[in-house]
Parts: structure tokens; C-alpha cells; sequence
């Protein structure tokens, strides 16, 4: 049985460990589907056959199917690999590497059908940085979001063959956006921009056993609307119109979090071998625009060409990800773990910049699990090949903004690459 001193610890490190927030990497948008090494061994594939403290985030259903009492945290070290290429010259992302840490518990609620969850963790995103003097310096030098969801669940399980569950995710989010503006022969203005905003969302979610060997699993998670309403916004002027600086506030800035739909099937095939599918569907159309209005115009260039805001078309699609896993117990501890996963970025190519370099991306993954008394372990590892985009757009040379100065220097063919390796490692105990 859980007691209080426990309880307090986990919400001291909670806090201690995200106090900070946590900044990720491009994937479907700006959207991390795996959570732990597990999960990520498996191809993301979890909906379904969630087992452990993680079903807060995968589906709060399953809360009843977890063995005890549990915690489960740790942390994915993600490295990655971007460059764009454009008229033989190559910017790369410099910002290669990043980790991702954590924490889920579960509390079984005696003499009731109904299970409590506990999670912190970051399913969304970004962290992209070039040199300032890259030819991508119009369209982005930093970009980067930072998002901590904090999630109690609850779960019951009215009959033997049906769990339901959900949660409320309080949200905290933080943001950064800084690049060059063109200003012809007078040299380059830099704008850097940031704020965070806290928000709200939830989660509803069904598991179905109709037997012991299969399980049906469907979570919904609502769409979070990050508002940054007092942006603080800072400009360096041209240094041939004198390279003054300024500030101002900027409102308007909206970034949607997408609703998302899993749906998920697990077959456990005999007491050894089990496989899972799952089917995500995320609407990310509701990332129209990325704009700002400024409070007090900014003095570009000298002070003659005031600058009220921006307006960067995104017109982002919905997308779809299907995930494959399955894990197989050598012996009654120890489990290995594969899969593969195929996503669909949301990025069309009219709108493709290097600030979210995404692509369509082929997932492989391996990993394995050991038991050991009251304590679990799990690695995972996730290949992540993105298929190589050549666009013709014009986001290097206006950042986007359809009423910038156009830099004319980079007319041509922008060729994007990414690859991405992770690597998890969770522990669990149980009570």
C-alpha cells in the first residue's frame, strides 16, 4: 500500500525533475508519441497492451491491469541528425542532442474497481538551432518549445471485460523564436521572441478484454491551446541604420496542440508471445498560421519600415501513424522487444522551413525488459530514418512572412535531412 511519505517524494521530484521543462525534437509536428523505453522498443505500439504506470498517458484505461502498486521513471537521450541543403551550401541543426526524463504511478484502491494514476511527462516538443550566420538564419536561428503535462487519472472497471478511464492534464508550456531580418544593404535585424502560457486538457480512454489473449484499446486526447498573450520581444536594427535595439510585447500567438485518436489491438499469442497494432490519428489542421501582433511597433530599418508583427502561413494536414510491436519472453524475467513504426508528417511542402524540418519517417526499434524481484527494468532503442524532402518554396528567403524583404541569395531547390537515434532506459518498482 502506498503511503504518504511516498506519495510526498513523488511530487518533490516531480517538481524537481521538470522545473526546467523539457524541450524535445521534431517527430509528427511537434508531437513525441513514445514515453518510455518500452514503449519505444515496441514501435510506440502501446494502446493496447500498456502494462505499467505509463498507461496515464498510453490509456488511462488500463490503469486497472497494472501488477500493484507502481513507480515507473526515467529518461530517452534523443540525438539527431539535420541538415538543409541549398545551391551547394549546407546549414545544420545544431542542436543534436536532448533528454527527456519522465514519472508515472499508480495506486490500486482497496475494496473498489477503481485505479488512480499519476504522470509528468512531455509529449510535444521542439528544440532547433543554426548559426547565425547560416542562409537559414531568415527562416529560424532558434526555435524551440518547451511543454510539461502534469496528468491525474482515474480508472474502473465496471465489468471483467471493460475498464474506462481519463484524466485532466494541466499544461505548462514555454517558447522561443529568434531569426534574422533581411534589410538589403543595410545588413541584418534580429528579432528574438519568448513567453509561456499554462493551459488545460484531457484525456478519455476504454480498454475491452473480451478474452485473456486479446485486448482492444482506444484513448482520446484533446486538442490544448497554447496562447503566448505577452510575448517579450526583443530587436536588434540593421547595423547600417545605426544597429539600435529595442523592445515591445507581442499577443496573438497561438500554437494548437492537436487532438489525438489511438486505437490499438493486442494478441497475446501464448503465455510467451505477445503482438500489438495501433493506429494514431492526430489533427493537426488546426495549425493554420503562426502570427503576432506587436504592442508598439518595432523601429526596423532606421526607423523608416515599422514592423506591426508577422504572419507565417502553416496550413499543416492531419496525419496518420501506424505502429507494429511485439516482445517475447526468453525466460520469465527477462522479455525482448521490436517493432516498427511509419509516420505521415503534417508539414505540407509549401510551408517546410528549418524551423520544424519534418518529414515523413520510418521507425525501427528494439529493446528488452528484466524483472527482478519488486524491480523492473526497461531499454529501448528507436532508428529513426525521415524521408529526404526536396521543396521549392520560398520560407529561406522570407522566413515565411509573405510581407518580408525577400533575400534573394537563395533561389533554388531546399533539400531537407533527418535522422534520429533514442535511446530509453525506465525503472519500475512495485509495492
Amino acid at each position: 500500500m502506498v503511503k504518504h511519505p511516498a506519495t510526498t517524494t513523488m511530487i518533490f521530484i516531480l517538481t524537481f525533475c521538470f522545473a526546467d521543462g523539457v524541450r524535445a525534437v521534431f517527430a509528427g509536428g511537434y508531437a513525441i508519441p513514445p514515453q518510455t523505453a518500452k514503449s519505444e522498443s515496441m514501435g510506440g505500439a502501446a494502446v493496447a497492451g500498456v502494462d505499467d504506470p505509463s498507461a496515464v498517458y498510453v490509456n488511462p484505461a488500463a490503469l486497472t491491469q497494472v501488477d500493484g502498486n507502481q513507480i515507473l521513471g526515467g529518461l530517452t537521450y534523443v540525438n539527431t541528425i539535420s541538415s538543409i541543403k541549398n545551391s551547394g551550401a549546407t546549414s545544420r541543426n545544431i542542436h543534436d542532442d536532448d533528454f527527456l526524463p519522465n514519472l508515472f504511478a499508480n495506486y490500486h484502491i482497496p475494496n473498489t474497481q477503481l485505479s488512480v494514476g499519476l504522470g509528468t511527462y512531455a509529449p510535444f516538443g521542439l528544440a532547433t538551432s543554426y548559426k547565425p550566420d547560416a542562409f537559414t538564419r531568415y527562416a529560424a536561428v532558434r526555435s524551440e518549445l518547451r511543454t510539461i503535462f502534469v496528468t491525474p487519472t482515474v480508472a474502473w472497471e465496471p465489468l471483467p471485460y471493460l475498464s474506462i478511464g481519463g484524466g485532466i492534464s494541466f499544461v505548462h508550456a514555454s517558447g522561443t523564436l529568434s531569426r534574422a531580418i533581411f534589410f538589403g544593404p543595410f545588413g541584418d535585424g534580429k528579432l528574438r521572441i519568448t513567453d509561456t502560457d499554462n493551459a488545460y486538457g484531457y484525456k478519455v480512454a476504454f480498454l475491452v478484454k473480451p478474452n485473456d489473449q486479446i485486448r482492444f484499446g482506444l484513448t482520446y486526447t484533446s486538442h490544448v491551446d497554447i496562447n503566448f498573450k505577452s510575448a517579450d520581444v526583443k530587436f536588434a536594427d540593421a547595423p547600417g541604420a545605426g544597429g539600435l535595439s529595442s523592445s515591445s510585447k507581442a499577443s496573438g500567438i497561438h500554437l494548437p496542440l492537436p487532438p489525438v485518436i489511438n486505437v490499438g489491438a493486442h494478441w497475446q499469442i501464448d503465455p510467451s508471445w505477445g503482438i500489438e497494432l495501433q493506429y494514431d490519428y492526430a489533427r493537426w489542421s488546426k495549425f493554420e498560421h503562426l502570427k503576432a501582433s506587436f504592442s508598439s511597433p518595432l523601429p526596423g530599418l532606421g526607423g523608416a519600415v515599422p514592423i506591426g508583427g508577422f504572419l507565417i502561413p502553416q496550413n499543416w494536414k492531419n496525419s496518420s501513424s501506424l505502429r507494429f510491436g511485439t516482445a517475447y519472453k526468453l525466460t520469465k524475467d527477462f522479455e525482448l522487444r521490436g517493432g516498427v513504426g511509419l509516420d505521415e508528417t503534417p508539414i505540407p511542402p509549401s510551408t517546410l522551413g528549418p524551423a520544424i524540418p519534418g518529414a515523413d519517417y520510418l521507425t525501427l526499434t528494439a529493446g528488452a525488459g528484466y524483472n527482478w524481484e519488486r524491480i523492473k527494468i526497461d531499454i529501448g532503442y528507436m532508428a529513426v530514418f525521415y524521408k529526404t524532402r526536396s521543396v521549392n518554396n520560398n520560407v529561406l528567403e522570407t522566413g515565411g512572412d509573405r510581407n518580408a524583404l525577400p533575400f534573394p541569395g537563395v533561389s533554388a531547390k531546399d533539400k531537407y535531412k533527418t535522422f534520429q537515434n533514442l535511446v530509453g532506459l525506465h525503472a519500475a518498482y512495485r509495492f
